[in-house]
């Protein structure tokens, strides 16, 4: 595994995010992979955060206090950067080639478009642009539905 440099040290360090998100702008491939490890970090602490609301009822009121609860969370936080930083679960890493996968199949179906002599290369919609009209209550000829006169 390669040791990252992060460039934000939490989620938290906006400076080091907006570093970061003028670096994947550029197309920086490490950004990708920063991001990933950014989200990964996200998760494990989100699942320490939930972790911690389920023991609550396990917890004697001697030995509870909201200083200690400070420090497990902080300590979660770091846990969860180091852990991301590593890779233990490799989500940032699946992350990071799925963003890669995706791109790249978009810049060939570009590519393609520009061969075959479409000026504009655009990737492909997210939104159906068709709309269906509504079906009619009665499929025979748009008649009148058959029923019970009163």
């Amino acid at each position: 595994m390669t040791e990252l440099n992060l460039s934000a040290k939490s989620y938290l360090d906006f400076a080091g995010l907006g570093e970061l998100r003028t670096r994947a702008k550029n197309h920086d491939e490490d950004a990708a992979q920063e991001v990933g490890r950014q989200f990964e970090a996200m998760f494990v602490q989100m699942v320490f955060k939930s972790m911690r609301e389920a023991n609550v009822p396990l917890k004697s009121d001697l030995m509870s206090s909201s200083s200690i609860d400070t420090f497990e969370q902080m300590y979660h936080e770091e846990l969860s950067q180091v852990m991301a930083q590593k890779g233990v679960f490799g989500l940032g890493d699946w992350l990071t080639e799925q963003v890669k996968t995706q791109s790249n199949n978009v810049k060939a179906v570009d590519a393609y478009r520009q061969l075959n002599g479409q000026i504009e290369a655009q990737s492909l919609p997210l939104q159906s642009t068709l709309t269906a009209g509504a079906m009619p209550l009665n499929p025979e000829l748009n008649l009148p539905a058959k029923g019970i006169k009163l």
